[in-house]
């Protein structure tokens, strides 16, 4: 495996933070904060151009990666996302059509996937329990055989991107075990209701079927679909650490900055030592979440024995360490980083939002020592992990 990005990822990193900066500045995102969708189509579209949607979607269906490592150029993608904050569901919409790109039938990917790829067509993932003990435990979904098809039921919370989906991705429990389906959302008995949650800038919503109609061309594989489930969540918890991992270097970055401007009795408050050493200490933290987080994606990218284990770390290590760095750069900004014209509350939401989605700190280590013990005992490892 190769821990280095090379030129071409490096060039696409360049070319992302440029579209940002010119197109979605933080202004913007807070312009959008108001806006019934969220985020700006338009930008979705020329994001699209350089692979925001497209590197995890074989050539054949029109996607491709730049390098044969189409999750770690995904991440490259992920941390200038994640460095400005950005409200557009890339992360639901990549992990549908991975998903779809690796099980979909060839009638799925030949409708589905060049829109997802192009931009033209956002995805959500609807998790179920049967996807692993993460969600929420109201979350249940569940699909019964009736006849020629099947009829799917259920809620899920908190699922980014649904009002604004065309496509949703459902895994739910069945009699045999779990399957995913690929459901329109103009299916009959889908209804999507917006939620209020911390994150100002990403829209998140409860999906509700009731009695939905289903036939056997929107099941999704093979079931049960347990292993296609984790390799989805595998793929989501990489992308969200990638996210936060390029919020942390920002908003690190800015800290610093910040202390060196701000003086106080007569120095700028960043000549203290007191201020040197838990910057110093913000900084090494970021670089422990990149490692951590670039291990999985090449892990998780390879097909690697450990990749569970190193999904769980990263996640687990990350959640934790964007909040604290973001609670950090709070308190080193002082007063002027509690106001609401300051950016320093945006980096905060999204990293308590982040913490918690798919899967808790403590959710994953509870995987990584399951998989331990597993390994000494001879024992089951985890289920959803």
């Amino acid at each position: 495996m190769d821990f280095g990005f090379n030129d071409e990822q490096e060039m696409l990193r360049a070319s992302v933070r440029r579209l940002l900066e010119d197109r979605c500045p933080l202004t913007r995102v807070r312009a959008l904060f108001d806006d019934e969708p969220g985020f700006d189509d338009d930008l979705l579209r020329r994001g699209a151009e350089l692979g925001f949607t497209s590197l995890l979607i074989p050539e054949a269906d029109g996607g491709g990666s730049l390098t044969g490592q189409g999750l770690v150029d995904a991440v490259v993608v992920a941390e200038e996302l994640g460095r400005l904050v950005q409200p557009a569901p890339f992360v639901p919409t990549n992990v549908v059509a991975a998903a779809l790109a690796g099980h979909g039938t060839p009638a799925q990917r030949q409708r589905w996937l060049p829109g997802l790829a192009d931009g033209r067509t956002v995805a959500a993932w609807c998790a179920g329990r049967a996807a692993g003990g993460w969600a929420a435990p109201a979350d249940q979904l569940a699909a019964a055989p009736d006849g020629a098809g099947w009829v799917l039921d259920g809620t899920a919370s908190f699922v980014e991107g649904a009002a604004a989906a065309g496509l949703l991705l459902v895994t739910a429990a069945t009699p045999g075990g779990t399957a995913q389906f690929v459901v329109p959302t103009g299916t009959a008995g889908v209804t999507v209701r917006r939620l209020a949650t911390i994150d100002l800038g990403r829209r998140f919503a409860r999906v509700g079927f009731a009695g939905v109609q289903l036939d056997d061309s929107a099941v999704l594989g093979a079931t049960p679909a347990d292993a296609a489930a984790a390799h989805q969540l595998h793929v989501a918890c990489v992308l969200v650490c990638a996210d936060s991992v390029g919020g942390m270097a920002e908003l690190v970055g800015r800290t610093v900055r910040y202390a060196k401007d701000r003086v106080q009795f007569g120095r700028p408050i960043g000549s203290y030592q007191a201020i040197k050493h838990r910057c110093a200490d913000l900084a090494v933290t970021v670089e422990a979440a990149r490692a951590a987080t670039h291990y999985a994606a090449l892990a998780v990218d390879g097909d690697q024995p450990d990749a569970p284990r190193a999904v769980s770390v990263a996640k687990s290590y990350v959640g934790d360490a964007y909040a604290r760095v973001a609670g950090e750069a709070l308190q080193i900004h002082g007063g002027i980083g509690f106001t609401w014209e300051h950016d320093v509350h945006l980096y905060l939401r999204r990293a308590k939002a982040n913490q918690v989605l798919f899967g808790d700190p403590s959710w994953h280590r509870e995987q990584v020592w399951g998989r331990l013990a597993a390994a000494v005992v001879g024992t089951a490892a985890p289920v959803g992990a």
